[in-house]
This record gives structure tokens, sequence and C-alpha cells, in this order.
């Protein structure tokens, strides 16, 4: 029993002398290096101590991993001049001799800097701008922007564009990182105004319209004291489809002009619309009469009518022209009349038949004046040479009749006037009856008749 007891007693001393010599160990757990900052921009001031329970005896500080003792402190500091990554080292030992070396790393980086630019920084929405930024640090740097406040990254480009399409003013941010992770922020401030072009609606026509498609006038003034330019419209609302709008190119302040909008009637009655120019809505109000119908067999007829009338004028007007009269001019009158019958053929296939009777009656009131210019056409004024020319032939045979050369020469000198007149008026005279006998002829046998009178007489010998 006595036995027992002793070799508990011996347990119970190894024990207390075993827990006394680990609560008296020193190890790398229990020692560690409290540093402050442990990261800034260089040159970078860093105090540094020690965390531990154990008892130290000694400490030896290598602040810059030369393998030198630069502090023997329990508590330090040191100044790193320049940007880098530093490993600073302690090694401690405790009174029983025993010795642990611990690290710390501590981040020395460049002095940042940041600047940003808005170009422009205020206008009238949509709004465009070009930012710009400007940054130093260790490479490389990244960009962050949020250009309408919302905390959202928006652009991690250096130099980005962004359109402002609402109004308001926005609060630009940019945050700069470096290698490091050391950042910086900047903001810049950029006003989007909304857009007043000073624009009024003077008036629109026509107010009655029909169902399909049709056109509409707006007359619009400028004023305000900026050009406008890119000026267009666009007409919507129920029962209303949009087609297409004429453009203004520029409008100067206190001028107005036109607009023409091609729109789709989809119902009868009374509608309400919007016309849309360029940042202002006006109201627009319409009276829509029902599509009339057309009979497209009717049609068809009247355009083979117009044809047949249109082919019977041509024909004038050739004769015409062959005879010489002043028709020149109808000819285009013709023309388009032509093109206009082609045009009609084709929208009468294409089943657009209002617009086929509409260009109906615009032709058949171009025939008629084509009609009635013909029927006063002119004939063109004859100069005396050039009826000479024309009646060489005749005039030939006049002059045969008449006598000899010689004797058309004398008489020409005397009486040139007189022949021409004569022989002109032999050219216009109706034709004797054919039982009657030529005139000339008549004077040809007068010196006969003379002779038989007188053969051997003194008048013809003096012939």
């Amino acid at each position: 029993m006595k036995a027992m007891k002793r070799f508990s007693s011996a347990i119970a001393v190894l024990l207390c002398l075993a827990l006394s010599v680990h609560a008296e160990e020193l190890t790398a757990d229990t020692v560690s290096i409290f540093a402050d900052p442990e990261t800034g921009t260089a040159p970078l001031q860093v105090t540094f101590s020690v965390n531990t329970a154990k008892e130290i005896s000694s400490y030896a500080w290598d602040f810059n991993a030369d393998d030198k003792i630069d502090s023997r402190d329990k508590m330090a500091a040191y100044l790193f001049p320049k940007e880098g990554v530093y490993i600073v080292t302690l090694t401690v030992m405790s009174p029983s001799n025993e010795t642990v070396t611990v690290t710390k790393k501590i981040v020395a980086s460049t002095v940042m800097t940041a600047s940003i630019s808005a170009n422009p920084s205020s206008g009238t929405a949509p709004l465009i701008v070009q930012f710009t930024a400007a940054a130093t640090g260790k490479e490389p740097l990244s960009y962050s922007w949020d250009f309408t406040s919302d905390g959202k990254i928006d652009s991690t480009q250096q130099n980005p564009t962004f359109t402002y399409d609402a109004d308001g003013e926005y609060t630009v941010t940019l945050t700069v990182m470096d290698a490091t992770g050391n950042k910086v922020t900047k903001t810049v401030p950029v006003t989007a105004s909304r857009f007043d072009s000073k624009l009024s609606l003077t008036s629109y026509f026509p107010t009655t319209l029909k169902e399909g498609e049709n056109q509409i006038t707006f007359i619009v003034s400028n004023g305000g004291k900026e050009v406008l330019s890119g000026i267009n419209a666009k007409v919507v609302g129920g029962g209303i489809q949009h087609l297409t709008s004429t453009e203004i190119a520029r409008l100067n302040p206190g001028e107005q002009d036109s607009l023409t909008v091609k729109v789709n009637i989809l119902q009868s009655g009374a509608i309400e619309g919007t016309a849309k120019v360029l940042d202002k809505f006006f109201p627009v109000q319409f009276t829509v009469t029902g599509e009339i119908k057309y009979d497209k067999e009717q049609l068809q007829k009247r355009l083979d009518v117009l044809k047949a009338e249109l082919q019977e004028q041509e024909t004038i007007y050739y004769d015409k022209k062959s005879q010489e009269y002043l028709v020149a001019e109808i000819f285009e009158s013709i023309k388009g009349a032509k093109k206009q019958l082609q045009d009609i053929q084709e929208n009468i296939l294409t089943e657009k038949l209002s617009s086929a009777k509409v260009n109906l009656d615009l032709v058949g009131t171009s025939i008629e004046d084509i009609e009635t210019n013909l029927a006063v056409s002119k004939k063109q004024d004859q100069t005396f040479l050039q009826w000479l020319k024309e009646n060489a032939v005749a005039i030939t045979a006049i002059i045969a009749a008449l006598g000899t050369v010689s004797g058309l020469l004398i008489k020409a000198s005397h009486h040139a006037k007189k022949l021409g007149e004569n022989v002109k008026m032999k050219m216009t005279k109706k034709p004797l009856e054919e039982k009657k006998e030529h005139p000339l002829e008549e004077k040809k046998e007068e010196p006969r008749q003379k002779e038989e009178k007188n053969p051997e007489g003194t008048e013809g010998n003096e012939r």
C-alpha cells in the first residue's frame, strides 16, 4: 500500500515537471509582430511591437532584409524611404536561451495621384461627354467610372465617353487602383439640361382626311435665338400610322418653313394625335371621311378612251408638223400625257384606285389643252425665197410657156415685181376646167392669125 502511494507521488511530480517545462517553451506560435501601418505610400513610417505572453530577454530587428540588426528595442520604429515590399524580421530569446524568429510584410507604395475632366461638363440632353483621366501609382493602374451616381461601375476605360439622355445634375466618380492595392478617388460634376428649341406650330393642313394614305403639311417657326437644323416631324395617335417626313435642313431664328408628313389613316371619324417636331409635342385633330370605293373596270375603260384621244391628237400633231405649223412645244405636253397614262395603268394594276382616279382627271384636262392648242396653232410664215424654192418646178413650166429665156430676161428687167406677182397668182389660181383652153395657148395663137390675114404684109414682116 505504501509502495503504491510512493508511485503515485512520483507520477504527479513528473507531470508537474513536464507541464512546467512545456509552459516555459518559446515557439513561433507564441510570438508575433504588430506593425502600424502595414501599408502606405513611401516614404512610410512604421512602428513595431511584439505580441507574446512569454518572457523575452532580448530582441533583434532587421527592417530592410540586409541581415543586420537595426534595433534591439522591444518597440521600434523605422522609415521605409521608397516604394517596395519589405520583409521585417524579429528574433527573440528567452531567459533559457531559446530563440524564435518571426516576420512581417510591409508594403510601401508610390504616392498615388489622379485628375479627371469632362468635356463638355454641361449642355442640353442628349449630352455626349468625353471623360479624361490622368493618374500616377504602381503600374498597372485600373480605372472604375460611375457616371450616374448609382454606385455601379459604368466603364473601366481610362478615357471613356458617355451620353446623358435625360436632363439632370450628375456627380461622376472615378476610382483608380495601383498594383499595390492603393486607391485614389476623384469626382467631377456634369449637368445635362432640357433642350428647348423654341419651335412653334403655326398651322397645319388639311384637317379633313380620307382613309388610307394622306399628306399633311405643318408650318413651323423658330422663335429662339439659335439656328436649328435637321428638323423633321412625326405624327402618332390612335388610328394614325406614321410613314415618312420631309426635313428642314436649316431654320434661322425668326424664320418659318414647312414639313410634309405622310401618314396612313386607319379609321374614319374624328381622331386626335400628336405631332412631334424636334423636342416639341403639338396636339392635332382631324376629321376622317370613309374611303371612296372605285370601280376598277370603269377606271380602265376611261383610261382606254383617253389613250385613244391622245393617239388622235398625236396624229394631228404630226400632220400639222409636216405642214410646218408651229406645234413644236405641244410635243412635250403629249409626251407628259403618255407618261401619266402609263402611271395610271400601273395604279390600276396595283389597286391604287384613288390615285388612278385623281390622275385620270388630270390627264383628261391635259389632253383637252393639247386639242385646244393644236386647233389654234398657226402655220409658219414663208419668205419669198422659200416660196420660190418650193415651187421651182411650177415656175419653170410657166417660164417655158411665156417664151424664150431671153424674152423673159428683158421682161423681168422692166417688170420684175409684176412678174413675181403674176407668177404667184398663177400658182394660187384654181385650175381651169378640162374643156377650156389654156390662156397661154390663146396668146400664142394671136400672131398666127395675123399672118393668115396678112401673109405678105408689113405686120408679118415686122414680126
